[in-house]
């Protein structure tokens, strides 16, 4: 039903999304970055808090384009993807392609006006971009879960937890990025408050994560519906196991979630603890990944007698 090109744009986009909303939202209430005749000529001009903005935003946007060329190829027809733009109906594939459109040329302009100078271009249309790459991004965050619970046949998937834990994986591998791009900067004071601040954000939004994914395995185990019951065992004590405990709980919650906590509670960000930060949010990617691929395929089950009871009593008659 889903392959692997549908799982790379699952996580490629809500982390893209992620990324470039989180940093649009820094931006808008923190930084207020210079643009317009009082722009830098050059990104390595600016503080390192804009650069790590700046690069930030780039990754984001490189991982939506690779998110979206994904999704293209799943598709397979051109035509399919023309069709949505061309005969718009109201469904979250339709919506879901339209705040892609929205937010890729959003990010493509964000990236542009800090890595080139474009002084016609005033901080104010930047920051009204950067609210419009927020409200869209936060659209194609929630819609890489509801197209999964929006797919007919699968109980696993129809559940409001799906579209939640996509759109907190999807808040924390952008944070992820961007502390990734923070490493690399020169770090000075204001640069250390953004990353203390990021390691604070993404302790609270793993800590969420964890409660809804607890809460799709949970409800499904305790749940009456055969099928989504065998697809939570299948992530609990099944073949997707290893997938599920150590690649999405062990990277992607319980190491980032020690890090993290640590820093929020030193309030320090030492050259040792950058670091730690740094890998933290390797192995937040690496969770993210593992968390969508163990749910897609957990659903994927190929007992169709589990997820339509009524298709096993006709065969009996």
């Amino acid at each position: 039903m889903l392959g692997e090109l549908a799982v790379g744009y699952l996580f490629l986009g809500g982390a893209g999304a992620g990324a470039i909303a989180l940093c649009s939202l820094v931006d808008l209430a923190w930084v207020r970055a210079s643009f317009g005749t009082s722009a830098r000529v050059s990104v390595d001009e600016a503080p390192p808090t804009e650069r790590a903005l700046a690069f930030g935003l780039l990754a984001g946007f490189a991982a939506l384009v690779l998110g979206i060329l994904c999704l293209l190829f799943d598709l397979g027809r051109i035509d399919r993807v023309l069709a949505l733009f061309t005969s718009p109906s109201a469904t979250f594939l339709t919506v879901g392609a339209f705040a892609l459109a929205a937010l890729a040329a959003c990010g493509a302009f964000l990236a542009a006006v800090r890595f080139a100078y474009l002084p016609d271009i005033p901080r104010a249309a930047v920051a009204a971009v950067e609210v419009l790459a927020t409200v869209a991004g936060l659209a194609v965050m929630l819609y890489t879960g509801l197209l999964l619970q929006d797919v007919g046949g699968v109980a696993f998937w129809r559940t409001p937890f799906v579209p939640a834990l996509f759109t907190l994986s999807s808040l924390s591998c952008g944070a992820a990025l961007l502390l990734i791009a923070a490493f690399f900067g020169e770090a000075d004071t204001s640069l250390a408050r953004l990353v203390s601040a990021l390691a604070r954000f993404d302790l609270a939004i793993i800590a969420l994560e964890a409660l809804a994914a607890a809460a799709l395995v949970g409800f499904a185990l305790a749940g009456d519906h055969p099928a989504a019951a065998a697809s939570a065992e299948r992530l609990a004590t099944g073949d997707l196991a290893l997938r599920w405990w150590v690649g999405f709980g062990l990277c992607g919650l319980v190491a980032p979630l020690a890090v993290e906590a640590v820093a929020a509670l030193r309030r320090t960000t030492a050259p040792a603890l950058r670091a730690a930060l740094a890998v933290a949010a390797v192995l937040v990617l690496m969770g993210g990944f593992s968390m969508r691929s163990a749910i897609v395929d957990a659903g994927m089950h190929r007992d169709l007698a589990l997820e339509e009871p009524s298709a096993q009593a006709l065969r009996l008659e």
